[in-house]
């Protein structure tokens, strides 16, 4: 949060400074989620909903292990890779600490005025940033993180040119399929081998399965498959 931006509440409605990037930015990520996000008719503050933000700014270091808050975030968290996603097909990188509003029991990411876009790759991209929020509060990061682990082993082209290792290798030249574009990975908890309709490399991994997949799952095989799209 950059913090040189006039902002106030009044009512039940937060009014934040007017900025070009910030207010496009954020009608892209909440025209999906629902999060109302308006102008003033002098088109001089982003109007959202009224809630209460969930960032290191706003909770002291001591209370972030406070059972309340990391529950909060931790059931939020499917809804929170969803923005993150989003924003990286958007090409929109966040660049901050990550500021959540929490409204109707939900975490909407705000406070976009130090986003920007660019080429989302391993120098700029957003799950990085969401890890690095989850680890600030102490909880959980290994479905992510060994998720893109996997992603990024599966896309490699030429797995013996490397400095993967011989299990790593072993792995890659079992489970890999390789005309199939690799561009989304879900993961699940429960350990039933995972059966869908289209191209997918199924691994067990230590936190649970994962599945690979060149294309999105529809809703309703995710929600049968209890699967969480991580990527």
């Amino acid at each position: 949060m950059k913090g040189d931006k006039t902002t106030f509440i009044k009512d039940k409605t937060f009014y934040k400074q007017y900025s070009k990037n910030e207010f496009l930015f954020l009608k892209m990520l909440h025209g999906s989620t629902g999060l109302e996000i308006g102008l003033t008719t002098d088109k001089k503050f982003i109007t959202m909903p009224k809630g209460n933000v969930i960032s290191i700014d706003t909770i002291p270091k001591d209370k972030r292990n406070n059972a309340g808050i990391k529950n909060i975030i931790i059931k939020n968290i499917p809804f929170m890779l969803e923005q993150i996603n989003l924003l990286n097909n958007l090409g929109i990188y966040y660049s901050d600490c990550m500021q959540w509003l929490y409204y109707n029991n939900r975490l909407y990411l705000i406070d976009m005025d130090a986003a920007f876009q660019t080429t989302i790759d391993y120098n700029y991209n957003n799950h990085d940033l969401l890890i690095n929020f989850l680890n600030l509060f102490n909880i959980d990061t290994s479905i992510i993180t060994e998720c893109r682990y996997l992603l990024a082993l599966f896309q490699t082209k030429d797995i013996e040119w490397t400095f993967y290792n011989e299990t790593e290798k072993e792995l890659y030249n079992k489970l890999n399929i390789p005309d199939m574009p690799k561009n989304h990975i879900y993961f699940s908890h429960n350990q039933r081998h995972i059966q869908i309709n289209t191209n997918n490399i199924h691994v067990y991994g230590e936190s649970g399965n994962m599945v690979i997949t060149d294309t999105i799952i529809n809703p309703e095989t995710v929600k049968e498959w209890e699967l969480l799209k991580v990527i």
